[in-house]
């Protein structure tokens, strides 16, 4: 059987490609290779040896081809090596990450449309998804929030109540853990834990979703896969990070507290002085950057969820990177809203 390469061989369409390929000469016992006026690039002979040696045929090439696509000299290696210039491999990385902005853009501004769409328009909404999501994401997660924002509070109250206690300052342990658990630490503490526990099991679920060729099924039927798979965990977020939060803040003003205690520092004045120092501002900012946290960690698994190409490690790479790319985003969003709120 005679098969020639239906298009031009792309780093971009090489996967995609290949399953096809894959799936045209399936069932042949041997096949010969058309390659008249194919142009042989990196790309395209990567691509054959590839198809050579993971397809079930037998896959012939024309005599005057085999040495050069299958047997790479090592000078041709180093000249392909030599040719590609720094510029060129900095202006590939640049472009390939300025891609990845865009598509996530386009899926945060769809979560967002089909979020408030959803409020007239229930189609393609599993009832009472939103109430299931929100007892995961929240109501589970509140031990393991609060734990944690506990010890840190105490931690930091301790820290700070031995450099106080040197120069008469014990009073003031309040008015420090106040204004980092409610500005600072309540709302990035939640925001990681929450990155690592909710947002790795959300690209996870996408992600098999997508190997497991669900959302082409749920394109089949006429779904909106980005509405039927973000809307209900939206809200359930919605409802939930401000609530986790400022959980996450009185755990870690209560740790505080103890350390107080041990420095002979009264409850009453210790919760005089934090009712007295903090403002409605600090609280209601700190809402609007749990809420902006928890979006952007939606929408970062369901990018790195959607773009698993191959078996089980590509989600397993899907997940960790979701973490990975969460909590650095959430670091970086908090000093910007830093800069703007405090300088």
């Amino acid at each position: 059987m005679l098969y020639r390469i239906p298009e031009t061989v792309t780093y971009e369409n090489y996967p995609d490609l290949l399953v096809r390929v894959l799936h045209d000469i399936k069932g042949q016992d041997e096949i010969l290779l058309d390659l008249e006026g194919v142009r042989l690039d990196s790309p395209t002979k990567a691509f054959i040896r590839r198809l050579v040696s993971c397809s079930a045929c037998k896959v012939k090439l024309p005599e005057n081809r085999v040495t050069d696509i299958l047997y790479r000299r090592p000078e041709t290696a180093a000249a392909d090596h030599t040719e590609e210039k720094l510029i060129d491999r900095i202006g590939g990385s640049i472009f390939a990450l300025l891609d990845k902005v865009f598509l996530f853009c386009i899926i945060f501004v769809d979560m967002l449309y089909y979020a408030v769409s959803s409020l007239w328009d229930r189609r393609h909404i599993v009832k009472w998804d939103t109430t299931r999501n929100a007892l995961y994401i929240g109501y589970k997660a509140v031990p393991i929030v609060m734990l944690l924002s506990f010890l840190i509070g105490l931690t930091l109250s301790i820290q700070a109540a031995i450099q106080m206690a040197k120069l008469g300052g014990q009073s003031y342990i309040s008015t420090l853990i106040g204004i980092a658990m409610f500005t600072e630490l309540g709302p990035l503490v939640t925001a990681i834990i929450i990155a690592g526990r909710t947002g790795s099991a959300i690209a996870a679920e996408i992600g098999t979703m997508v190997v497991m060729e669900e959302v082409d099924a749920l394109k089949t039927m006429g779904v909106r896969p980005l509405k039927f798979m973000l809307v209900p965990k939206f809200w359930a977020f919605t409802f939930s990070m401000p609530i986790l939060t400022l959980a996450a803040c009185f755990a870690g003003i209560f740790g505080g507290l103890i350390v107080a205690n041990f420095y002979s520092v009264p409850t009453s004045a210790f919760v005089e002085q934090i009712i007295r120092i903090m403002r409605m501002k600090d609280i209601v900012w700190g809402a609007i950057k749990s809420l902006t946290f928890a979006w952007v960690i939606l929408a970062i698994a369901c990018y790195q969820g959607l773009h698993v190409r191959g078996g089980a490690d590509a989600v397993g790479r899907a997940t960790t990177d979701s973490v990975v790319v969460s909590i650095f985003m959430v670091i970086v969003i908090d000093a910007v809203y830093s800069l703007i709120l405090y300088t």
